[in-house]
């Protein structure tokens, strides 16, 4: 196994796969209301195959799915691991068990990214030179803009975001239409207008959100895996009083891509 591994991928989980049911179907998985219009699971899917393809253009590259413990009904299975069963094979056979892993304790998206970076430190001691997101068109100014760029200071021109779009199950071309302006609606109103604002989700709103998404109760430990920018982390727990988001951005300093 190479050393020289430098290029992070990124799979944000936003589901809960029921092991062993047939992938494609809603029912074998935990959906929200939401997500069962837009066939979003299929989307899910085309995640994990984009970024297997990903994978294996770049010997250098190393992926991790990242998602915890959200849903109670699923009892305590992350995101991240039922995604990592519906890859095993490939992962055994073709790819190789040391070219992913799995993220467990994220909750929202900016959590995916962050703890993505701890992961990967983890397990090469290092930092990814590159990253690549593979998620939701919809969502790319949300990873790009306001997590990568906004607040983790991440150089733009190390970053690549790879987007596809749900496939609603409205047969005709104005209910598409509406749904897609809905699906921007809501994105704008309850992800990019909140972090514009709170760029490391500390404040009452995105953390009560995050609350919601650990019925578990998990704590990840990456403070204490992650010594060079421990001080930043531990700023994000749940139990710290909200510090200003240039307060907290100070803390990132010591991470050697803040630019």
């Amino acid at each position: 196994m190479t050393r020289d591994i430098n290029h992070l991928i990124i799979v944000p989980c936003h589901g809960i796969y029921k092991l062993g049911q047939p992938q494609a179907k809603q029912e074998s998985w935990y959906l929200a209301d939401f997500q069962l219009d837009g066939n979003d699971h299929l989307c899910f899917l085309e995640h994990l195959e984009q970024a297997l393809g990903e994978l294996k253009k770049d010997p250098q590259s190393y992926l991790i799915i990242s998602g915890g413990e959200t849903k109670k009904e699923a009892g305590p299975t992350s995101e991240a691991f039922s995604y990592y069963a519906l890859i095993d094979q490939v992962v055994k056979n073709e790819v190789g068990v040391d070219r992913v892993t799995t993220e467990n304790y994220a909750r929202d998206s900016f959590e995916n990214v962050i703890f993505s970076i701890c992961r990967f430190y983890e397990v090469w001691k290092k930092y990814p030179e590159q990253i690549t997101i593979i998620g939701f068109e919809f969502k790319r100014d949300r990873f790009l803009d306001l997590h990568l760029s906004q607040a983790l200071k991440f150089p733009q021109d190390r970053v690549n975001y790879i987007g596809n779009s749900p496939h609603p199950i409205y047969p005709a071309e104005a209910e598409k239409e509406a749904y897609f302006k809905d699906l921007q609606s809501s994105e704008y109103k309850n992800a990019v207008q909140q972090f514009k604002k709170d760029w490391y989700g500390v404040q009452q709103n995105l953390k009560t959100k995050r609350k919601k998404r650990n019925p578990f109760s998990r704590l990840n430990g990456y403070a204490l895996s992650n010594p060079l920018i421990s001080d930043f982390l531990l700023q994000l727990g749940d139990d710290q009083e909200p510090k200003s988001n240039v307060e907290i951005k100070e803390l990132l300093r010591p991470a050697p891509w803040f630019s």
